[in-house]
């Protein structure tokens, strides 16, 4: 299990000296010093900071069970931004406590995804449920974001890693063959294989979806379609075979749900346009106000097994199915996204704000926010190349 330690710059009230004083014993290694000097600031004054600093003199003395107190009463003054989190799936961890160890590193992950050591520490607790998904999704961030690329285990992560690619991609590009001569049977056996190894893979989840509704496999064509979907929402080819496969499984309201989704994908044919709308209407038909329940509860399921992805896929659909509820569900909805995407909220932000300073000629201040661009994206992206072109030498 990693760990990895934050240092506050904290601006209330409490005394200088005496802080800056406690962080260097912390720094000094001298964890019983550092708490005594916290422990009588907060006496005088408190914030989440100065609790956290407590949580995290005792963690580091192995009293994790007040290291825990200490790091609760920071998160109920923070909820947000709270550093906390990393360290009370430490602590959930080490109680093998995987559901609550992820549920708070995802917290720490929502708004601070290039940490290297809560990516680490989400792909090891998913990889320990046996989340395959999940566990390389997480190992890939890591390989991104690890600063020190040339440690073993470094080497170790990625050698393995690029093993399940390079295996993944053998297994589909055979697929690909068997398709060419409509040997379906054999394509499935390959893809099944990809899928294992490469779970993260796009391609191979939407053919072997494709293939297994082919095949009138109904159930695993389900899975994988809903697997691709949960790596590209907006792929027309997934919703526009989802709902075939849903309403082959007799699951009306999904299928209601989907075509939802692919409505505003077909805007400028007019033909699939009003076929889709003429089948919405019909399948609404059957509905009343009580119809997203089931989807709710498979929501709620999906949560509490740390499986985000579907668990923002349900409770979008109790959304769509019934509007009225965006203010009840509106708020976990937004939090599984940060969970899963949290990189598309901070660029966004970072383009802001690096865009202000640029505009009033504070290249420095500017340059942090473009150089935090152009670590969560990739090359590829618009969002990388306009950070890069923003960057002023100083």
């Amino acid at each position: 299990m990693a760990g990895s330690d934050y240092y506050i710059e904290d601006n209330s009230d409490i005394e200088n000296k005496k802080l800056e004083a406690a962080k260097n014993l912390y720094r000094d290694g001298k964890y019983s010093g550092a708490l005594n000097i916290y422990l009588d600031m907060v006496n005088a004054s408190y914030s989440y900071k100065l609790y956290y600093e407590i949580g995290r003199c005792y963690y580091k003395m192995s009293d994790f069970f007040k290291a825990e107190s200490n790091f609760l009463r920071s998160v109920e003054l923070e909820r947000r931004k709270n550093p906390s989190y990393l360290y009370l799936g430490n602590i959930a961890y080490k109680k093998q406590d995987l559901a609550h160890a992820i549920e708070y590193w995802i917290q720490a992950y929502s708004f601070k995804p290039d940490d290297e050591s809560v990516c680490l520490n989400l792909a090891a607790a998913y990889f320990s449920k046996n989340m395959r998904f999940q566990s390389v999704f997480y190992y890939q961030k890591y390989l991104k974001y690890a600063k020190d690329k040339k440690t073993d285990y470094y080497k170790e992560i990625k050698k393995s890693i690029d093993e399940f690619t390079k295996m993944g991609d053998e297994f589909y590009r055979k697929a690909l063959r068997a398709v060419s001569v409509k040997d379906n049977k054999t394509a499935i056996k390959g893809l099944a294989q990809a899928a294992k190894s490469y779970p993260t893979s796009f391609d191979i989840n939407f053919l072997l979806g494709k293939l297994y509704y082919e095949e009138k496999d109904y159930m695993h064509a389900l899975v994988y379609l809903k697997q691709a979907y949960c790596l590209d929402s907006k792929s027309f080819d997934v919703l526009e075979k989802l709902p075939f496969v849903m309403l082959e499984l007799g699951d009306y309201t999904a299928a209601y749900c989907c075509m939802k989704r692919l409505l505003p994908l077909v805007l400028n044919n007019q033909s699939e346009y009003l076929r889709i709308t003429k089948a919405l209407k019909e399948l609404s038909s059957g509905f009343n106000t009580l119809s997203y329940a089931g989807h709710k509860d498979w929501a709620e399921k999906y949560y509490k097994d740390n499986n985000y992805h579907l668990a923002l896929y349900e409770y979008e659909n109790c959304v769509i199915i019934n509007p009225d509820l965006a203010n009840e569900f509106g708020g976990i909805i937004q939090t599984l996204k940060s969970f899963i995407n949290p990189e598309e909220r901070i660029v966004k932000t970072c383009l802001e704000k690096g865009g202000e300073f640029y505009s009033n000629r504070d290249y420095k201040q500017a340059n942090k926010y473009f150089s935090k661009v152009m670590t969560l994206t990739t090359e590829d992206t618009s969002e990388y190349r306009f950070a890069k072109s923003r960057l002023v030498n100083i």
